[in-house]
């Protein structure tokens, strides 16, 4: 049986061309989940986002070894870790690990035919997670990504980055709340944010393992393509930093009927009645029955690093047209700018040093009963020149992140549409 294994392993393997590598993998699988050998070539952007997350890190400074320590926890055909050997070259010392052997073995022959040398393990992805510390740390899952959280915070080094990409996790699309809290401890809906959504709930979960271990996260950036989600988080270690990173650790007030929210304060101790956090619409009086939701825990900080993510922009993985791209989309949503008015007369651009405005509004959805609906554009340039901050996402194309509240929305474009 193990002959004829092997004999149809080899015999369905294909060779392919990325990143100036030669990968030999499996693309015509019927279940990726099952198949330790499955190369996805619509993944590319996810391995280029990563390894641009690396070689901004190299740069930086940040890592406490040098060469920076990474490790490839779930290698899969290693494609992800040669591509930083081949072009970060010896500035880092990878490491590539999967706990099946027909997969460290395709690992290897891969390593083989770039020229490279890189260490391979076959270990259990915790087991091998605890035994030492690393610099960088990704997790490129095809199923919860929970599962790894503690052993990654366990062991990872002072200022280092963990990256997690979760693929095909049903958990994350808001289908049946009650999984989202059994496998991220947080309770989210399927709705027009739904992605931002997600991420904010892998966040969360992420802090929660890091506090636990006595350290903080900062997210440096996050992303979704097509079906998978990605963060990317620096590690910092203190007790005192830890435990300011639970104040943003907070439940979402939730309408079902016109999706406006609000993030409840940071908790001190004392029990918030819902009653008191009030949501802008007036679902709650027009509408039977109760209208709002409480969903979480969340994360409600930051999920963007605006500097980081312009370092990321300017090394060489930052070049490929669709991550560079994406990438300066999410700089344009990390600032979120307003306009103001300048002393001459005129409007300027103002880059507000705060995190942007959690989630934000899809244009289709949130629209009130015009016969022409205005352009995204417009849409933003009237909010920025009200004084509102404003922006595209990533997250969706027809979306506007902003500040403004949802009633003011309907108001820009009602007006513009009358004018």
């Amino acid at each position: 049986m193990e002959v004829t294994n092997k004999i149809d392993f080899k015999d369905r393997l294909r060779t392919f061309q990325e990143n100036s590598i030669k990968i030999r993998g499996d693309n015509k699988t019927s279940c990726p989940r099952k198949t330790p050998y499955y190369f996805n070539e619509d993944y590319k952007f996810n391995r280029l986002f990563v390894s641009s997350v690396l070689a901004a890190y190299v740069k930086s400074g940040l890592s406490v070894s040098s060469p920076v320590k990474c490790a490839d926890v779930l290698g899969a055909c290693g494609a992800s870790g040669i591509t930083w050997k081949k072009h970060l070259g010896d500035s880092v010392n990878v490491i590539i690990n999967d706990k099946i052997e027909m997969a460290c073995d395709l690992i290897k022959d891969n390593i083989q035919r770039n020229h490279l040398q890189i260490t391979v393990s076959s270990k259990d992805p915790c087991i091998f997670l605890h035994e030492r510390g690393y610099n960088f740390v990704y997790l490129d899952c095809s199923n919860e990504a929970s599962l790894y959280f503690d052993s990654a915070f366990r062991n990872i080094a002072r200022n280092g980055i963990i990256v997690v990409t979760t693929k095909d996790d049903s958990s994350l699309h808001g289908g049946n709340p009650e999984v989202a809290l059994r496998k991220y401890s947080g309770r989210i809906v399927r709705c027009f944010y739904a992605p931002e959504m997600a991420i904010r709930l892998v966040i969360a979960a992420m802090a929660r393992s890091a506090i636990s271990h006595n350290k903080s996260i900062e997210v440096l950036c996050s992303t979704v393509f097509k079906n998978t989600f990605t963060v990317a988080v620096l590690c910092t270690k203190s007790p005192q930093v830890s435990s300011k990173c639970t104040e943003n650790l907070r439940l979402l007030k939730h309408c079902m009927v016109c999706e406006e929210r609000l993030f409840y304060p940071a908790s001190d101790g004392f029990p918030v009645d819902p009653k008191n956090i009030q949501l802008d619409c007036e679902c709650s009086k027009n509408a039977p029955g109760k209208t709002a939701q409480e969903l979480g825990p969340l994360w409600a900080g930051p999920i963007f690093n605006a500097d980081f993510i312009q370092e990321m922009l300017a090394n060489k993985f930052g070049s490929d047209n669709v991550l560079k791209s994406t990438l300066s989309i999410i700089l344009e949503e990390a600032r979120c700018v307003s306009k103001e008015d300048d002393a001459i007369g005129g409007k300027r651009l103002k880059i507000i040093l705060e995190p942007c405005p959690p989630f934000y509004y899809n244009l289709h959805k949130h629209h009130p009963k015009i016969p022409q609906q205005l352009k995204l554009n417009r849409v933003i340039d009237e909010l920025r020149n009200k004084g509102f901050r404003a922006s595209k996402t990533h997250f969706d194309k027809l979306a506007v992140r902003t500040n403004a509240p949802l009633m003011y929305l309907f108001y820009i474009m009602k007006k513009g549409e009358e004018s």
